[in-house]
């Protein structure tokens, strides 16, 4: 027989596989937000996504690269039922431990991009007469942003640095999720059904607040961890077979979408699950310089989430005041962006976020 792979062999002690699945979300969000550089104030002007460099290549991430999103949360769902679940349904994680653990982590730099948008707003509005793509700058949403609260009324208000939004609501979900891992709410049926219950609130459309799909894709994440978790004790041809039957099913899908019988949005859901499993399967380097690497990816994809939009304002400030054009459809310009922006957080990852974020846990955890 077959000898079963444990946790402590498998790819998933170490979860590579996820940081390039976070990475490919983050490209996947950057290159929607492509079109944010033919935005004049609040109308894109002459966007064409056909048009657009490397269309060949990225023309998922160019035409619903906003699904990023709802990948991310998966990967959030994944991490949090795989790292948390059962240190706080044990009582070993307290809600005041678990809390300092995620501000820590978000808080710091959400504030520093908040204010980088906010100082540059005005610059913005002297040149244009009106703000840049994200109409709702007001005292009010001002205040729901220092509370990472921009969301939380469920209008899709988007304001400041917008791309936010989608981390207010999911900070709503970490909530619940706390509270229900407590309660010892943790088991795979159990985040089936919650899989199941926003999944058919979403369908019946009983409510459009963003929270319904950020609980869909967060507990799909969570059903993932514990599937894989149980995948990763059988023997490995079981193991094979899961992965070619997911295989089958994402080609039968992909087959559905491009007759357009299939929604995007419900595509990723099936594509997210299966990608992870596989790249948890397959993406375990013995080298050193890889893992590395490849961590370093991971880590970039918070500040580039949170840096890209303040970095566009500033462009089409700097090139408005300066009379100059940005060549939005050379290749290389694409390239240059993306580069610069993970270079960009990956340095502020090393000189900001960690540095703020030890800060932090050290001064609240000794209260």
């Amino acid at each position: 027989m077959t000898k079963a792979r444990t946790p402590a062999d498998s790819p998933a002690h170490s979860l590579l596989g996820l940081e390039l699945a976070r990475f490919v979300c983050a490209v996947s969000v950057l290159i929607w937000h492509y079109q944010h550089f033919y935005f004049q104030g609040l109308t894109p002007v002459g966007f064409e996504p056909h048009a657009q460099p490397l269309y060949g290549l990225f023309k998922p991430f160019y035409e619903v690269g906003w699904l990023g999103v709802q990948s991310f949360w998966t990967l959030s769902g994944f991490i949090f039922f795989w790292k948390y679940a059962q240190p706080i349904a044990q009582g070993q994680v307290s809600a005041r431990r678990f809390t300092v653990l995620r501000f820590s982590r978000l808080y710091p730099l959400h504030l520093l991009t908040l204010l980088s948008v906010a100082a540059l707003i005005p610059w913005y509005r002297h040149l244009h007469g009106s703000d840049y793509v994200y109409l709702h700058n007001d005292a009010w949403h001002f205040a729901l942003q220092l509370f990472m609260a921009s969301d939380w009324p469920g209008r899709s208000e988007w304001s400041f640095n917008g791309p936010i939004w989608s981390i207010s609501i999911e900070v709503l979900v970490y909530a619940l999720f706390f509270a229900l891992s407590r309660l010892g709410l943790t088991r795979w049926w159990q985040a089936l059904g919650l899989v199941a219950a926003s999944g058919t609130v979403y369908g019946l459309k009983l409510t459009p607040h963003p929270i319904v799909l950020c609980v869909f894709f967060f507990y799909l994440g969570a059903v993932t961890q514990l599937g894989h978790a149980a995948l990763i004790r059988q023997p490995r041809a079981r193991q094979t077979l899961a992965h070619v039957l997911g295989l089958l099913a994402v080609a039968a899908a992909t087959a559905l979408l491009l007759m357009g019988k299939l929604r995007p949005m419900f595509y990723v859901a099936l594509l997210t699950p299966v990608a992870l499993l596989l790249l948890l399967d397959w993406v375990h380097p013995r080298s050193g310089t890889v893992q590395r690497w490849i961590n370093t990816l991971g880590n970039t994809t918070y500040a580039s989430y949170l840096l890209h939009f303040p970095l566009q304002l500033l462009l089409a400030c700097l090139t408005s005041a300066l009379g100059f054009s940005l060549p939005l459809h050379e290749p290389a310009w694409l390239i240059a962006w993306l580069a610069g922006v993970f270079g960009l957080a990956a340095l502020v990852y090393r000189v900001i976020e960690m540095p703020a974020q030890t800060w932090l846990r050290q001064r609240l955890d000794r209260r």
